[in-house]
């Protein structure tokens, strides 16, 4: 009987041995299979967490500084262009607009509330937006948002959609395509006639989409589709066709409707802007900054395809708490000589490019 009860915790021991063995071999065999960017994500999640309920810091710094003004007087002399962008340097985030041939910068939106996601009009005459209901709502957070218009020179301001979150243009201008919860609807804006575009079926691939932005042509969307892939579906019959084997976001077309310009996990900062024909028959590394500014985010090209702007961060990764700054390069030129044009400690964030005539 003692013999019996001596050998019971043993026995214990080694179920217990076995037990933490097979956990050990399951939590190994798991993470190999995850994606890469997995580890990164729980890597985020306290910062993500926060930015939920807390807004980002914010510093001093009102205007340009000597090194801004210095790398818009470089860029002025290859470029006419106006660029927009949301920043926090003002205290909460603001768009700001930079006139690189008049070598001025331009505070376009004064809110307590957040203003971000801002995009030219195809003739560069007007920008769309996203303003939260609420003086702070994280950019993680796609329901509490409303869609404004605005002239560039800063004039004009009015709301154009309630329940709105990332809107882009059509080719013709004469409308708005934004998400709303899982739909995507496109408004006209003389008449404010909603159209719905897209609503994901029962057998869509992932968990979520964002980003939806239209061909050119309008027949074509590409959208990120959470714990899919970064693709290209087409409208009519809902083909989905992904544009890489990981999970990719912030997808923009190029000017010509043949390729898709995104962000995919890899490169020097853990991130890349990559570029994929948008039947994903083939692609490339669009840009992969060398140097300590190499997490790229928010990529968009101008409407010519000539020019990329982006933001890209030296350590972090949210997109509204990151100290990202703002770049932009000529296409086809080497990466080195891409122009940083912000230098804040806040955060600067989705940039567009206008060529002027």
């Amino acid at each position: 009987m003692r013999l019996r009860e001596a050998r019971q915790p043993q026995r214990m021991r080694l179920l217990s041995l076995v037990m933490l063995a097979g956990l050990t071999a399951l939590v190994l065999w798991v993470l190999y299979r995850l994606p890469d960017h997995f580890v990164e994500d729980i890597e985020n999640l306290p910062a993500r967490a926060v930015t939920r309920w807390v807004p980002p810091q914010s510093g001093e710094l009102h205007h340009l500084n000597e090194q801004e003004q210095a790398a818009l007087s470089g860029l002025a002399a290859n470029l006419s262009a106006r660029i927009v962008w949301s920043s926090n340097r003002d205290g909460n985030h603001e768009l700001y607009l930079l006139d690189v041939g008049r070598l001025q910068e331009q505070r376009l939106t004064d809110n307590p509330n957040v203003d971000f996601f801002s995009r030219f009009s195809p003739d560069g005459e007007r920008i769309v937006f996203t303003r939260s209901q609420r003086e702070w709502v994280s950019f993680r957070d796609t329901e509490p948002w409303d869609v404004y218009l605005i002239n560039s020179d800063g004039s004009g301001e009015r709301l154009l959609v309630r329940h709105g979150y990332h809107p882009t243009w059509t080719a013709d201008g004469e409308g708005i395509v934004f998400l709303r919860g899982q739909e995507v609807i496109q408004i006209d804006i003389e008449s404010g006639a909603e159209t719905l575009l897209f609503t994901p079926p029962g057998d869509f691939p992932g968990s979520w989409f964002g980003d939806p932005e239209l061909s050119p042509e309008g027949a074509r969307m590409a959208m990120g589709i959470g714990n899919y892939a970064a693709s290209v579906i087409n409208l009519d019959t809902l083909e989905v066709v992904p544009l890489g084997s990981e999970q990719g976001c912030q997808t923009t077309w190029t000017p010509a409707g043949d390729s898709v310009v995104w962000i995919e996990t890899g490169g020097n900062g853990g991130t890349r802007v990559a570029r994929t024909w948008a039947d994903g028959s083939r692609g490339d590394v669009l840009m992969d900054l060398p140097g300590p500014y190499s997490h790229e985010y928010f990529p968009h090209l101008s409407d010519d395809g000539r020019w990329l702007v982006w933001g890209a961060a030296a350590e972090g990764h949210e997109h509204d708490r990151a100290d990202y700054e703002i770049f932009v390069w000529r296409v086809g030129s080497p990466w080195e000589e891409a122009i940083r044009l912000t230098y804040y400690s806040g955060n600067d964030q989705w940039p567009d490019i206008h060529i002027d005539p």
